[in-house]
């Protein structure tokens, strides 16, 4: 769970290709469809609003997501980068859909939510955004384990500082994530 500012992008890169091949870039139906101005879709990018004003919530596939995640807020100069260990050729990961589940383990590897009201005058619980990542649904046996490991960084600086970050982790620039919505 992070702060928020109404400056604040969410910034997923993905992996790009067919649909018929890897899926739809991103699931944007956890909460009902995630309005246009609060999600943006580019070559390889997805900006997502985490202003913490508008309850929505995006996932990516394993097919379509990579090994990183992250945010910057421009007003505050302060990015995050989460980074996991994705592994390679798994494709089950547990369906967080809050519905009856028809494939109970196609769900996400990549998950941002942002707070807002849950229904017209209720309070919302932040405000705040998360970023999330998933393991690989395993049935273990007793005395089995798992391991997920994910690394959150929060960076705090100037443009200048952050830019060459923010383009050789996410391939695009501070510019280009303010220009987002």
């Amino acid at each position: 769970m992070y702060n928020h500012s109404p400056n604040t992008t969410i910034m997923i890169p993905y992996i790009s290709g067919e649909e018929s091949e890897l899926g739809i870039p991103v699931n944007d139906t956890y909460f009902g469809k995630v309005p246009v101005d609060r999600l943006v879709v580019k070559e390889g990018i997805i900006y997502f609003s985490g202003d913490g004003q508008y309850r929505s919530k995006i996932g990516l596939s394993p097919m379509r997501a990579k090994d990183v995640a992250g945010s910057y807020d421009s007003e505050n100069g302060v990015l995050t980068i989460l980074k996991y260990n994705k592994p390679k050729d798994e494709t089950d990961y547990v369906n967080s859909m809050w519905e009856i589940q028809k494939e109970p383990f196609s769900g996400d590897v990549i998950n941002a939510y942002n707070d807002g009201e849950p229904s017209p005058g209720e309070k919302p619980l932040g405000p705040f955004y998360e970023l999330e990542t998933s393991s690989p649904a395993m049935a273990l046996k007793s005395g089995e384990s798992g391991i997920h490991i994910q690394l959150t960084c929060h960076l705090e600086g100037g443009i200048d500082a952050l830019n060459p970050i923010i383009k050789k982790v996410f391939g695009v620039t501070a510019e280009d994530i303010k220009k987002a919505f």
